[in-house]
This record gives structure tokens, C-alpha cells and sequence, in this order.
């Protein structure tokens, strides 16, 4: 049995002094953040009236039984049950988390009143931690082992099992009923800004999903053959595979969806629509006494399958460990708020190949009676080991867009390629169009083809919210290790060791983080590609000399 009692106690660390952010990506910016703050113009504003104390726990109770049956002199089998009561996340200061019940929202209600919330110390049926807690999670898992010819050379394995755990702290929803109100404007002045009153302007804030019982969840299954092999090796290769879902999105895409503007909303403005006011923009939402709503749900999802073989040798003065394993890792990592199922694909961690090499040798005795030459030349061990992993995913690395650029590129009505010009809309982000496949093509030390990409310019006309897959440079690196140990007594004992990193002096071609190579950049007249060097690797690491 298991019991956790879990309590954080800390501020949100909200912008009660105010932020000014300069971006250009307003109409209202002059195109250089210096002369905007010069002449008083604002990309967005933030403020919060005060920091809200986020006091919060969770408690936890486990237990299980197992069980291992021989069912025949061949055939094994293990099975068990976790029994849990993963209770949410709760206030402890007595207000509770802010539930989103949208059939209580009144388009004549109030958004200081937070009108379509409520909460615990509002309602009492409403718990502290805002989901509904549930009293037990039962997980039951299964596995088996079968000797195929009864030798025991030959064996197969297998198991399936389903797993919970718990969700990870969140404070979304805890400063609403604590009174906390966020507001940001967008495309504004600073004398604006000090002529608007707060409680007139709609808010900015969040809560988790009224009746939401669901619990991260995954399922993990795995098949394997071993089967030994000469020079007292074992060889084992498996499929090995799991599918989570019910994951918590707290401030990802998913939680936005709530209170998005729809597509196309604002395609046929007569204005432009970068230009429109955060008012005029904001009635266009479904509650528009709100501006952003964050409701925590658990809709994201994600999977990971992969083929993985293994070498493995552990006898006599010489092992070794061998392992390869191709796989893919998919998941929700696409931008569009409005159609989750378009945001789904590889992930950002899915690496497709990853083989690993360890050894460990011993060197012998070669003198028997010279006692200096034995102190000094018996008993050496090397052991080393060298990695190799084909390259990260730079398309979800890099916003899943490269982190687009127009420069002001402009529509063949004049404005501005933006979001809203072309989805009309911020809830749908600007997609470049694909011409062609961008990890083909390529020069010398370049991973992605930039001519692969044109700017949308016809409202309407995106591109894909899940862009191809393209592999960054391969991490290698080998370590060694050689080693003696002195043994004096059963206590008391000396190792003399050497090791060297990287011992092949082996350099990584690598994008640094946030390198502009990956910036997927074009001129604002021509709207063509204007970084010369994207994709292409001009650093090196790792190497010393």
C-alpha cells in the first residue's frame, strides 16, 4: 500500500506592475520597436490587479496484489492489480478551482462576475479541486512467457498492461475565485491605455471543464522473441508500443477551443483586418464578455511504437550490451485551436533511429612471477561505450513552422499576411504553403530546403497545420574508461582510473538553440526567401582540437 500527501504553496507571479510587449506584428507599429515606444505605440499590454497565493495538494492512495501462475512446464504467466484513488488537485485556501459551465453564461451577465464560472466557495456542491474526484482507478496488467521448443534457447514474451497517473500541478482556475483579473490590449497607444478602465474591458481567464471525470491514462503492450545465440550471447528482438490518452492540456492548444474566434470570420472585413479593434474582435467570439478562456480538459493524446533489438553477452573476461530501436512517437503538436485531430503528429522527442554500444574487457594477467610487472601491468579493465541517434525533428522543434516570417509581406488587397488575413482569424496560426519536399534537394551540411516553402497570400489558402517531418544532424559520441583496482583489505580498497570523453575528437554538426538558420524568413517586397543560411549548419560542437 502507498499513501501521498502532496502540498505546493507559492504566488502566481502575475505582471501586477504591468507589461509592455513590442513586437511589430500589430498595424499599428511603425515596423521598429524603438520608434514605438518613441512615439507610444504598443504591440500588447498585460496587466494583473495583484498576485494570487496558489496553496494547493493532492492525496493519493495505492494498492495491489500479483501473482505468477506456471500454468505448464513451458508456459508462465504474471498478472496483477493496482487499485488507486488519485485525488485531483484541491485549494486549500477554501475558494476552489473555477469550473467552466457555459450554460450558465448570460451574454447580459458580467465579466468581472466571472458570469458562466463558478466554484466551491459559490457553490458547495462544486469540489475544491474542481473535477470531480473518482474513488478508484482499477489497472489490471498481464504478462507471459512461453519456452518454444522446451530448451529454454528459445522463448517468448509478451504483456499488455493499462496504467493511470496522476495530474501534473496546474494553477489554472485558482485566481478567478480568489478575485484576480488578467486584461491584455492589443494594437494600442500608451495614453490608451491609461484612459481605459479595467472593469469595463473583458477578461482574459480560465478554469478546468465542468463534469470532467477523465484521468491520464496509458496503454503499454509489448511482444519479444529471445532466443541465444553463439558465444553465449542472448539476441532479442520486440515490438514494444503505447497509446496515452486523457492527457491534461493546461494552456495548450487544446484549452483554447472554448472561447476561439471560428475560421473565416474575418476574411471579407471591409477593413483590414489586422487593424480591428480587441473589442470588435472579441464579439466575434462565442462568449464574448471573454477574450481568451484556458479550460483544462483532457483531450490530448499521443502514441509511441517501435521495433528495438538487443545483443547482450555477460560471461568470461569480455561483455558487451548492443541495442537498436526504430521508432516514432506521434502526438497533438500542432497550433490550430479549432480542429485538434489537425494538430496531430510527430513530436518534437521522436527520434527515428538510436543504437547504443557498452563493453567492458578485461585485460589479463600476462606476468606470473615478476611482482612489480604484476602490480603494475595485471588486472586492467577497459570499458567504453559510443552512442548514436539519428537527428531531433526540427519541424515540431520550431513552432511546426520555422518560426515564419513575412516581414510585412502584404495580400493583393494590401494588408499584412497574418492570421487573420488569411484564416481570418488569430485561432488558426499562419501556415507557409509547401511547393515541393523540403528535406530533399539539399546542399552541403543542409537539412531543409527552404525553396520547399512560399508565403499564403489568398485569403483562405494555408498551409498545413502539421508540416513534413525533417531530421536535424545525428548525435554520435564515444566514451572510454581503463581501470585497475588495488584491494587491500575487505574495507579497504584503491581504483585507478583514466577516462576520456569523446575520445574519436568526433564534432556535431548542430543548430544552437534558437539559431536564426532555422528562422524561415522572406522579404517583405519580393517575398522570396531572404536567409541564405536556412537550414544549413555553419557550428560545430564537441570538437576539441
Amino acid at each position: 500500500m502507498y499513501f501521498e500527501y502532496v502540498i505546493n504553496d507559492q504566488p502566481n507571479n502575475g505582471l501586477s506592475n504591468g507589461r509592455i510587449i513590442e513586437g511589430g506584428w500589430q498595424g499599428n507599429s511603425t515596423g521598429s520597436s524603438y520608434a514605438d515606444l518613441l512615439t507610444g505605440r504598443v504591440t500588447r499590454y498585460d496587466e494583473q490587479n495583484f498576485n494570487n497565493l496558489h496553496n494547493e495538494a493532492y492525496k493519493a492512495l495505492e494498492f495491489y496484489a500479483q501473482d505468477s501462475w506456471k500454468a505448464t512446464r513451458r508456459l508462465t504467466i504474471e498478472y496483477g492489480l493496482r487499485a488507486s484513488h488519485l485525488g485531483n488537485w484541491y485549494d486549500r485556501q477554501g475558494n476552489g478551482f473555477a469550473v467552466w459551465d457555459p450554460s450558465t453564461y448570460s451574454s447580459t451577465g458580467s465579466a468581472s462576475a466571472y458570469d458562466g464560472f463558478t466554484w466551491h466557495k459559490r457553490n458547495s456542491s462544486i469540489p475544491l479541486g474542481g473535477f470531480p474526484n473518482k474513488a478508484l482507478l482499477f489497472a489490471p496488467r498481464i504478462g507471459l512467457a512461453y519456452d518454444l521448443f522446451g530448451s529454454g534457447k528459445t522463448v517468448l514474451r509478451g504483456g499488455w498492461g493499462e496504467l493511470f497517473y496522476h495530474n501534473a500541478q496546474f494553477t489554472t482556475g485558482l485566481d478567478a475565485p480568489a478575485g484576480v483579473q488578467t486584461q491584455f490590449f492589443q494594437n494600442v497607444t500608451l495614453s490608451q491605455i491609461d484612459q481605459t478602465n479595467p472593469a469595463n474591458g473583458a477578461i482574459g481567464t480560465g478554469g478546468v471543464t465542468k463534469g470532467d471525470t477523465s484521468v491520464p491514462k496509458t496503454y503499454s503492450y509489448s511482444f519479444s522473441v529471445s532466443q541465444r545465440a553463439p558465444g553465449s550471447a542472448l539476441l532479442e528482438l520486440s515490438y514494444v508500443g503505447n497509446q496515452s490518452s486523457n492527457l491534461l492540456d493546461d494552456g495548450g492548444v487544446g484549452s483554447k477551443y472554448v472561447n476561439a474566434v471560428p475560421y473565416g470570420t474575418f476574411l471579407n472585413s471591409a477593413t483590414d483586418p489586422n487593424n480591428i479593434a480587441s473589442s470588435d474582435y472579441d464579439a466575434k467570439r462565442p462568449f464574448p464578455l471573454y477574450q481568451d478562456l484556458q479550460i483544462v480538459n483532457h483531450r490530448l493524446y499521443q502514441n509511441y511504437n517501435a521495433f528495438q533489438a538487443s545483443l547482450v553477452r555477460t560471461k568470461g573476461r569480455y561483455d558487451y550490451s548492443l541495442n537498436y530501436t526504430f521508432g516514432k512517437s506521434l502526438g497533438v503538436v500542432g497550433g490550430d485551436q479549432l480542429n485538434l485531430n489537425k494538430d496531430y503528429g510527430p513530436l518534437g522527442s521522436d527520434r527515428r533511429h538510436i543504437f547504443n554500444a557498452a563493453y567492458s574487457i578485461e585485460l589479463g594477467s600476462p606476468f606470473r612471477s615478476n611482482m612489480l610487472a604484476k602490480g603494475l601491468v595485471n588486472g586492467w579493465q577497459l570499458s567504453g561505450i559510443t552512442q548514436w541517434q539519428s537527428g531531433i525533428n526540427l519541424t515540431a522543434n520550431t513552432g511546426n513552422n520555422f518560426n515564419l516570417n513575412t516581414n510585412s509581406y502584404t495580400t493583393a488587397a494590401g494588408y499584412n499576411v497574418s492570421s487573420r488575413t488569411i484564416n481570418g482569424t488569430d485561432s488558426v496560426p499562419l501556415q507557409p504553403l509547401l511547393t515541393c519536399n523540403p528535406g530533399s534537394g539539399l546542399g552541403k551540411n543542409q537539412y531543409v530546403n527552404g525553396n520547399c516553402f512560399a508565403i499564403p497570400t489568398t485569403p483562405g489558402q494555408n498551409g498545413g497545420i502539421v508540416l513534413p517531418e525533417v531530421f536535424g544532424p545525428a548525435f554520435f559520441n564515444s566514451d572510454l574508461s581503463l581501470f585497475k583496482n588495488f584491494v587491500f583489505s575487505e574495507s579497504k580498497k584503491l581504483q585507478f582510473r583514466f577516462s576520456t570523453y569523446n575520445f574519436l575528437n568526433h564534432p556535431l554538426p548542430t543548430f544552437r538553440g534558437g539559431s536564426s538558420n532555422l528562422n524561415l524568413s522572406f522579404d517583405g517586397k519580393t517575398g522570396k526567401l531572404n536567409n541564405p543560411n536556412f537550414g544549413v549548419i555553419t557550428e560545430k560542437q564537441g570538437h576539441r582540437i
